[in-house]
């Protein structure tokens, strides 16, 4: 693929997430919005759902269960719309959580921690310390959606929804840019003298992976 056709790919998928943040945080600080609320919270789960069907090898019915689905939503959308706030933490709450069980599943016993194999495809063979790291930080990718995912729940419980939307929409992803300088900086002194990665190179490392096949669908991976 040509570097700026996965460049504008890129920036499309930042900027379609920037406008569904800043779309559900004025649903949720606007009183009245409710309908954008529900659009918010139904339109990115139903869209994958209707990709996903019309790939599937069942598509027969799974489109026309689909379309029934939607029309069902469309029925009960004004008491769906009183509650949007559920669906938006549902999607939070739910995505940190997948991604929680990506990047833990690859930690159990047997398996090879999803930063290590990331690490292979950048160094091929890895020392000993940076084995040992990619496991680490593997651990701690984990640690920070559950935590993520955590906080999410008890603001959404127990505060507002404004507040709870401020995290949810504006500074969840600063966050996992911060977990990601973070990171970075305790690499550089751990791991001193080892072989060196970037950012780049954990990009193209997660393509390549995503073309052999191996690859989780996520757009954040990180090789070490």
């Amino acid at each position: 693929m040509h570097p700026l056709t996965s460049f504008a790919r890129g920036a499309a998928g930042v900027g379609a997430v920037v406008a569904y943040q800043a779309g559900a945080h004025y649903a949720a600080a606007t009183p009245g919005a409710h309908g954008v609320g529900l659009a918010m919270a139904l339109v990115p789960p139903l869209a994958v759902a209707l990709v996903a069907a019309a790939r599937s090898t069942h598509r027969t019915w799974l489109v026309p269960l689909w379309l029934l689905v939607c029309g069902v939503l469309w029925m009960v959308r004004a008491s769906l719309a009183m509650h949007f706030d559920w669906g938006l933490y549902a999607e939070h709450a739910s995505f940190n959580l997948m991604m929680a069980y990506v990047f833990g599943r690859t930690l159990v016993a047997g398996r090879e921690p999803l930063c290590t194999r990331f690490a292979h495809i950048v160094h091929g063979t890895l020392t000993p310390r940076i084995a040992r790291y990619s496991r680490q930080v593997t651990l701690a990718w984990t640690l920070f959606f559950l935590a993520t995912a955590a906080v999410s729940t008890v603001l959404f419980a127990t505060a507002s929804t404004v507040t709870w939307s401020t995290f949810a929409n504006y500074l969840s992803l600063p966050l996992v840019g911060m977990m990601f300088v973070a990171e970075y900086l305790c690499r550089r002194i751990v791991l001193r003298g080892e072989p060196r990665s970037s950012l780049f190179d954990a990009v193209r490392a997660y393509r390549q992976s995503q073309q052999s096949g191996h690859a989780t669908p996520i757009a954040t991976e990180r090789s070490r």
